[in-house]
């Protein structure tokens, strides 16, 4: 009879395995999904500095994803990518903020962002493994 250990280790082998398989499959570009890593403290509690996370492409701002985290490029620095939580948006921009808001710099700060600035939307945290699982 299998205990909670054993199904508890089998589970973090498959988690380990697929996180390995989309790892293999995203060095080289993928049109659907891309890996960005956490810098700062800007999303603590949803996200911690150096979470790895699995990030779905889109390009243009919609209501299902109002309240999820996304990854954008920061208007002041070529691209660099930021993530934060996507509040608002209208036909040309978007607007997004920081969880931890005293040391976020997000739209209060930038102002709105560009529509093409969207890079995707954040759907699966992979490291660390103790915090993996979906992100919303």
């Amino acid at each position: 009879m299998r205990t909670a250990t054993d199904i508890s280790l089998k589970c973090r082998k498959i988690q380990r395995n697929l996180v390995l398989a989309f790892y293999l499959q995203l060095r080289n570009y993928n049109p659907l999904y891309f890996l960005a890593v956490v810098k700062g403290v800007s999303m603590v509690p949803s996200l911690a500095p150096g979470d790895k996370v699995l990030v779905r492409r889109i390009h243009t701002p919609s209501k299902r994803i109002v309240g999820r985290i996304v990854v954008a490029k920061d208007p002041r620095v070529g691209g660099v990518p930021v993530i934060k939580r996507l509040v608002g948006f209208d036909r040309n921009s978007f607007e997004v903020l920081g969880d931890n808001s005293g040391a976020s710099t997000d739209s209060r700060t930038l102002g709105r962002f560009p529509n093409h600035s969207l890079m995707g939307v954040v759907v699966y945290r992979y490291f660390p493994l103790s915090a993996a699982g979906r992100v919303r």
